[in-house]
């Protein structure tokens, strides 16, 4: 018996987790057209204001943060070898979701399912401009992922509302990519608050919110709003064979795992020392320094715990993932404004990013590190869950975690954030899935015959190759030993 549980987004078919392939068809002239026209009539200026319902006012607030999201996955094909030539040649199935702009730079916020297992993942914005997109972080438990856009321009950002004091039966409004139409807006009400849902066994969800607005294939990574056009909630599934049961992530939960995946410690490696969180004093809703941690730059700048959080560097802090916001593109030696308001009275710190302490960032090499020496790579394995999604076939491989500068690494344009998943020397292929591979690979005879060795690398969810020197003298050395 199948499970009755669908989740609205995607790349087809995984377990429990089903988006039909799009077939539309348009019946033209089933309807008789009568002979004759209305005439033409100017708008009524006082009847569309009449129109400008608060659903259509919420909508035009939200839409231009609103994106649509498509991508592809390889269809299954009977060969071992994951570099093949007829892995090449596997046809492509389309997927589709939403997602929702979290900050003008470009980070999109979207369901882990609609950006798992595909590559060749393309967003498009309200005016029709297409991004490639780059997956960044991902937290599987809750289906939630940060891609990364690099667009011309910064780009409008949700507003982000509050799911803790939602009430059944007050409206809602959905927008997403439903079956392929872009910018679909739907209408209904809260239905239930706190459902849990086993979509899978490998996916529970916790606490969603229980809506009748529409939700279809495609819809799933979209915002759902209340009457404000706030994002209360991200779209995540549907009952299977009902009419109007879709669910939602409540974005309180949201805003904590997005904040952990937006951090400085994740995306810059650098720390600040704050432990945010959202509060409520009396009927005023603020954001607080609930830890100051010791030793950090927070506490070396002047800042105490239930410091309220104003502004930083410029930035009005509205909710916790506003602090992260904040500080993503402060760097060491240049300080940051910040603005709190403390006893009643504001007053302003400057506090100064550093980066990660030493253990944490795991980015710098080890000593005696061959791999390093010899072709300036610092790698970590990853396992096969990280790669499938380019190639089912694929068993694991190694991130880049720091490329060398001047190193045949460099050379050839690997760069932090590559997976290194094969490598290719003289008529011999090998996978890369531990460290020590390399060494297996630069140890053997057709190592010592040519000048350069192919690498098969997955960047941007894409397998691509690049040609490394092998003729380098610290190469060269390490072959010799």
């Amino acid at each position: 018996m199948s499970k009755p549980w669908r989740s609205r987004g995607g790349k087809g078919r995984r377990a429990g987790l089903t988006i039909p392939r799009l077939g539309v068809g348009l019946v033209a002239g089933a309807l008789a057209v009568a002979a004759t026209t209305a005439p033409a009539r100017a708008s009524n200026p006082a009847a569309i204001g009449a129109r400008r319902t608060a659903v259509v006012e919420a909508v035009e607030k939200a839409q231009p943060a609103v994106v649509n999201i498509s991508s592809e996955k390889k269809a299954a094909s009977s060969s071992r070898w994951p570099f093949s030539p007829e892995e090449n040649q596997r046809p492509r199935v389309n997927g589709m979701g939403t997602g929702v702009i979290v900050d003008g730079r470009g980070y999109i916020l979207t369901n882990h399912h609609v950006v798992d297992k595909v590559q060749g993942i393309q967003v498009q914005l309200l005016d029709g401009a297409t991004y490639p997109a780059r997956v960044l972080q991902v937290d599987q438990v809750l289906d939630l992922a940060l891609i990364k856009i690099e667009p011309a321009s910064t780009l409008p950002a949700i507003t982000i509302g509050a799911s803790s004091d939602l009430m059944v039966g007050e409206p809602v409004i959905a927008i997403g990519n439903a079956f392929g139409y872009e910018n679909t807006v739907s209408v209904g009400i809260v239905g239930a608050l706190h459902r849990d849902v086993t979509l899978s066994d490998d996916q529970v969800y916790r606490n969603l919110i229980q809506t009748d607005a529409s939700i279809n294939p495609g819809n799933s990574g979209g915002p759902l709003l209340n009457i404000d056009g706030e994002m209360i909630g991200i779209n995540v599934a549907v009952r299977a064979g009902a009419q109007g049961i879709g669910f939602a992530l409540p974005v309180d939960e949201v805003k904590r795992a997005a904040a952990d995946m937006l951090s400085t410690r994740r995306l810059a490696a650098t720390w600040h020392g704050l432990v945010a969180a959202e509060t409520v004093r009396g009927d005023q809703h603020m954001v607080v320094a609930a830890d100051v941690q010791r030793g950090g730059p927070g506490e070396a700048a002047g800042l105490r715990p239930g410091d309220e959080l104003i502004r930083i560097g410029g930035m009005p802090v509205a909710n916790a993932l506003d602090v992260e916001r904040a500080f993503l593109d402060a760097r060491p030696g240049v300080p940051s404004q910040v603005v709190v308001r403390r006893g009643g009275a504001e007053t302003t710190v400057a506090l100064d990013v550093r980066p990660l302490p030493r253990g944490v960032n795991v980015a710098a090499p080890g000593p005696d590190d061959p791999v390093w020496d010899s072709l300036g790579i610092k790698t970590a394995a990853v396992p096969s869950e990280d790669v499938v999604g380019v190639n089912p076939k694929l068993r694991g491989g190694l991130l880049v975690q720091a490329v060398s500068p001047g190193s045949p690494a460099a050379a050839a344009a690997l760069q932090p954030g590559d997976i290194l998943v094969g490598m290719n020397v003289g008529d011999r292929n090998w996978e890369t899935i531990r460290p020590d591979h390399i060494i297996h690979v630069l140890t053997q005879p057709e190592a010592v015959q040519t000048d350069s060795a192919l690498l098969y690398v997955i960047r941007r969810n894409s397998l691509q190759q690049r040609r490394i020197s092998l003729a380098d003298p610290r190469v060269r050395n390490f072959i010799a030993q």
